[in-house]
């Protein structure tokens, strides 16, 4: 791993010297009237609030985003209600929405995909820094009319300014930040400034981080005791850093940005790899604001990535396997005029994603698939008390098989050839209503039917993989997994108590899953399939297939404040969460894989210029619903603090904080995780930090 160097001290340099030129505001939240009904901008044409939407939503900005952000997404979002983590690591955590993840949570990066290889294995992290993002926003429930059948438990949409949104205020702003945590000795510098004027804007964002190996409580594994109180091979080394520019006219704006993240993390399995990934990304952005004809407005998102990372043997320093991507992505939206009382927006979406792996542990061979979709979202205002909603989404799927390497013995029920493809159509609908009993509260109901085409690792895995420590193996039979889920939101909006309380049911015919064999595991010395017992000494790996069986899902979230005191400026509130998902196959009766457990939280804040602090208390129960080859997970409890201060100094915001995470030490372990056995959630640990905004 590189060293840090001095990049706080730059950082801190450039945001005084720039801090010299022009007054700053105020930070956000100390001045600020209290929101409680933040804007989403994901969730159709044109943004609206958490209180107008049919479907449960989260949304991460300001101070609670500040506060929750970490080194990755799925950590970052880990306590938001219904969200979960799938934790490989420090240096890889995908977010899990109502116990669905991998490709059934859609990952967007500004409103397009991620294209990364994120949703191919849970070892693979996301790229995406959370520490250069503005805003988080979390669909909850099928989201499938505006981002894809792949969307079935929900829609993650990482907003940042790397593209400039809106013209900026002065000719010269921004905000530098250094943060120093005591688990994993984490260094991280962030610097990102804007310039411009009415007619245009630049934007320059850059981020370095660098980790140890993370201090855990007792050992990783307790049936190998070694290494006491670290988690070896977590370390992490990041950067990343973008140049974005906007040109804004009297009828819309035009916008590009060139990025690139970097890293490589080490992931703590048995024999322990690295990964060392980069992806090189230009995005544009267009947006037609002036009506023409019967157009109320326009918008244009179109991504190109070329991806890569490789899994590298930390004994000899040589790559086992690597992976490329290159992808693309677009979606135009056309905002039709308001015909009275009903509105709505039809869009075309076209995505390509070139995927490849070469090496010792090719799981997946070379596919290429080419998805487009055509989709329409209406909105009818019956009486000022109700709206209806309703929307479809038709789409074409092709993936085609590459050439196939030597397959290893035959394994029953999987079959592939150079140049197989497999081409599906998946069509979804959704209905919904928000209903206004009285003043301040709403009742959003909705109901989606959806069809998704499976993806390239359900259907083409054929082999070992170390960074899960299991040989997969894909399914060519499998057809297109149906959901039909219905979804209830109560929101109230002002009073003592605001907040949500949400339900969710959600049934899955031919749901497409990972099966341990009962019966056989790979014998990595032989390249065969032998049946178990393990002979003492072996070195083996289980082996895990798709295959597709009926499933149900059904829980719900509970998002509440308690306002104990509300004074222009003083404050004292109470925040209540839980969330609960059952999940289990109804062909056989059996429970999922990587289910998540009852949770909830408590977390008490009190914020009076210039000083903000907080204390929090989640607990996650026992999951003893466990599948065939998993374990049991304890339940635990997780207490927080945090402190803040800010003062104005040189015209520029200045802001000192100090976070504690798991004060009490507790061994906890991640039930929606693969490595929960091996790897449990950092100890206690101190963040401190300086942000300053000029």
């Amino acid at each position: 791993m590189k060293t840090f160097h001095s990049f706080p001290a730059l950082f801190l340099l450039a945001a005084l010297a720039s801090a010299q030129t022009e007054p700053a505001k105020p930070l956000a939240g100390h001045d600020e009237t209290l929101t409680l009904d933040p804007f989403i901008v994901s969730a159709g044409a044109d943004p609206k609030s958490s209180f107008d939407l049919a479907q449960g939503a989260s949304v991460l900005v300001s101070d609670q985003l500040r506060r929750s952000v970490a080194i990755t997404l799925g950590d970052t979002l880990a306590a938001t209600p219904g969200v979960n983590a799938t934790y490989y690591g420090p240096g890889a955590s995908r977010p899990v929405i109502r116990g669905l993840g991998g490709d059934r949570v859609r990952m967007l990066d500004n409103g397009v995909g991620s294209l990364d290889a994120s949703n191919v294995s849970p070892d693979h992290n996301v790229s995406v820094e959370p520490l250069l993002v503005d805003r988080i926003e979390v669909l909850r429930g099928p989201a499938t009319l505006l981002y894809g059948s792949s969307a079935v438990g929900g829609v993650v949409n990482v907003i940042d300014n790397r593209i400039p949104a809106t013209a900026p205020a002065r000719p010269i702003s921004g905000r530098t930040e250094f943060r120093f945590d005591s688990a994993s000795n984490e260094r991280t510098g962030v610097l990102a400034v804007t310039g411009g004027d009415h007619t245009y804007a630049i934007q320059v964002n850059a981020l370095r981080t660098v980790t140890a190996d993370v201090n855990i409580p007792g050992y990783a594994d307790p049936t190998n005791p070694i290494d006491r109180g670290t988690l070896t091979n977590s370390a992490i080394a990041t950067k990343s850093g973008s140049l974005g520019g906007t040109v804004f006219g009297a009828a819309g704006n035009f916008g590009v940005a060139v990025s690139e993240y970097a890293t490589i993390y080490g992931v703590p399995v048995g024999e322990p790899i690295n990964i060392d990934m980069k992806q090189r990304r230009a995005d544009f952005r267009a947006e037609l604001t002036r009506s023409v004809g019967a157009l109320k407005s326009a918008k244009f998102r179109f991504g190109l990535a070329d991806y890569k990372h490789a899994e590298v043997d930390t004994t000899t320093g040589l790559p086992n396997t690597t992976f490329k991507n290159k992808a693309h992505e677009g979606r135009l939206e056309l905002i039709q005029q308001d015909a009275g009382d009903l509105s709505g927006t039809v869009g075309l979406q076209t995505s390509r994603s070139d995927f490849s792996a070469a090496g010792e542990e090719v799981v997946t061979p070379p596919t290429v698939t080419d998805n487009h979709a055509l989709f329409a979202l209406e909105s009818y205002k019956v009486s000022p008390g109700l709206t209806l909603q309703l929307g479809g989404r038709i789409e074409i799927q092709s993936i085609k098989l590459g050439a196939v390497a030597p397959l290893l013995p035959a394994y029953p029920g999987y079959a592939a050839s150079t140049g197989q493809k497999h081409t599906d159509h998946g069509f979804s609908l959704s209905t919904g209503a928000v209903y206004y009993p009285a003043q301040d509260y709403s009742l959003g109901i909705s109901a989606a039917y959806s069809q998704r085409i499976p993806v390239a690792q359900e259907v083409f895995s054929n082999g070992p993989h170390g960074g899960t420590g299991a040989y997969e193996i894909g399914s060519a039979g499998l057809g297109k997994e149906t959901s039909l889920g219905l979804d209830v939101t109560l929101r109230k909006r002002s009073g003592f108590v605001t907040g949500s309380l949400g339900g969710f049911v959600n049934r899955l015919q031919d749901f497409i899953f990972e099966q341990r064999d009962p019966a056989r595991y790979f014998d990595e010395d032989s390249s065969g399939f032998l049946p178990y017992p393990v002979p003492p000494g072996d070195s083996f790996l289980p082996i895990y297939q798709f295959i597709a069986k009926d499933a149900l899902f059904y829980g719900g979230e509970a998002e509440l404040v308690l306002h104990l005191l509300d004074r222009q400026t003083e404050r004292l509130h109470l925040d209540v969460t839980a969330d609960y998902v059952h999940a289990q196959q109804t062909t056989d009766d059996e429970s999922l894989p990587r289910i998540p457990p009852l949770r909830a939280g408590l977390a008490l804040r009190y914020a009076r210029d210039p000083w903000s602090a907080g204390v929090s208390v989640r607990h996650s129960f026992r999951q003893d619903r466990a599948a065939f080859g998993e374990t049991e997970t304890a339940g635990y409890t997780l207490i927080g603090a945090d402190v803040s201060y800010r003062f104005m100094l040189a015209r520029a915001g200045w802001e000192l904080f100090v976070r504690g995470s798991n004060l009490s030490n507790e061994d906890a372990r991640v039930s929606t995780s693969f490595l929960k056995d091996i790897a449990p959630l950092p100890g206690r640990s101190f963040t401190l930090g300086l942000r300053v905004t000029f």
